[in-house]
């Protein structure tokens, strides 16, 4: 027991350890966000959904960033993004809808749930969490993953989400394309 606990524990270390900070622009709006994960490479969207500002993977882990008019009316509050969102997810077939839970964090709603998807008889499940929050009219949800996910996976993904700052851009309006560095 006590050589798995170590073995864990590098894993973990290893994934925190190949953390960088990463700032995704939100073009022509005057703010982005900055936070530490693994480095990710850029991705194409999926074509049959709403595009995102940034979507890129790193191994078993990926991250896309939205901004968008508000999907529901009412408030721009804590409470009602979340029950926006909740409503989204218990209607997913891919969501185990036990799973889910909402915390009120710094910046806005963290949610976490598994989803679970099964394609040609394999069966694969992806731990996710969401930082929901409204920005100057906006509503935004960064969303992060992992793949089959291990007990490590999910200390990392609080650590990437924990880390996540919503600030001003020094580069107002930039008409740059959003990136990581």
């Amino acid at each position: 027991m006590n050589k798995l606990f170590v073995a864990l524990a590098v894993v973990l270390m290893v994934q925190i350890a190949n953390a960088e900070e990463q700032v995704i622009r939100v073009p022509g709006e005057g703010w982005r966000i900055r936070f530490d994960a693994p480095k990710l490479t850029p991705q194409p969207a999926n074509p049959r959904s709403v595009p995102p500002i940034f979507f890129g993977r790193a191994d078993r882990f990926q991250l896309s960033f939205f901004v968008e008019a508000p999907r529901c009316g009412g408030p721009e509050t804590d409470e009602n993004i979340y029950n926006c969102r909740l409503k989204t997810l218990l209607n997913s077939p891919y969501v185990t809808r036990n799973t889910v839970r909402g915390n009120t964090v710094p910046n806005g709603v963290l949610v976490t749930y598994l989803t679970q998807v099964e394609r040609d008889g394999l069966k694969g499940t992806a731990f996710n969490a969401n930082l929901l929050f409204a920005r100057k009219g906006k509503w935004a949800d960064v969303h992060t993953s992992f793949a089959s996910p291990i007990p490590e996976d999910v200390k990392a993904l609080y650590a990437i989400m924990d880390s996540i700052k919503v600030e001003n851009d020094p580069a107002k309006n930039s008409s740059e394309q959003p990136r990581t560095r």
